[in-house]
């Protein structure tokens, strides 16, 4: 099974403030639904929480957390939710956030989807996980798209 992050960040590994994404870019939102399209989509109780309509369309959201949430599948371990999604022979997934989930996830992962935002926010209070350093070391960059003035997608392939 192919384990995808996908994610935005400033210059700075900039991620989220005050549990929301620190910038509306219309054509990123729109890339990632694109990408994310018909996949399951594995996120932290947080990140679900901060969604402006759950479940996200047309995708199997799966939540990562230690409380049962109403009419959600939720998984208690990353073991768990891996294992029953290889059982079902599910190909790929893609982990939408937050930083403990991305950290959690990233020695699975054999693709990143990275979207390089040049808008500076402040006040921002979460931010990836994982150096760019490290991303560089054991991924290599296959794609690079300008989605607007603000925002540049890029996928990262496992070396």
């Amino acid at each position: 099974m192919e384990i995808h992050l996908i994610w935005a960040q400033d210059c700075d590994g900039g991620i989220g403030k005050q549990g929301q994404l620190p910038w509306h870019i219309s054509e990123d939102l729109k890339n990632f639904k694109k990408i994310t399209l018909n996949s399951p989509i594995i996120m932290g109780r947080k990140t679900w929480e901060s969604l402006p309509f759950k479940p996200l369309p047309n995708r199997r959201n799966i939540v990562l957390s230690s409380s049962k949430i109403s009419n959600v599948e939720v998984y208690r371990s990353i073991d768990d939710c891996l294992t029953s999604l290889e059982t079902e022979l599910v190909s790929k997934v893609f982990i939408i956030g937050g930083a403990a989930i991305y950290k959690s996830f990233f020695s699975y992962a054999s693709h990143l989807h990275i979207t390089f935002v040049s808008i500076k926010s402040n006040s921002i209070d979460t931010f990836y996980p994982i150096s760019m350093e490290s991303i560089e070391n054991l991924f290599i960059k296959t794609q690079d798209k300008q989605l607007s003035a603000d925002a540049t997608y890029t996928l990262w392939t496992k070396k």
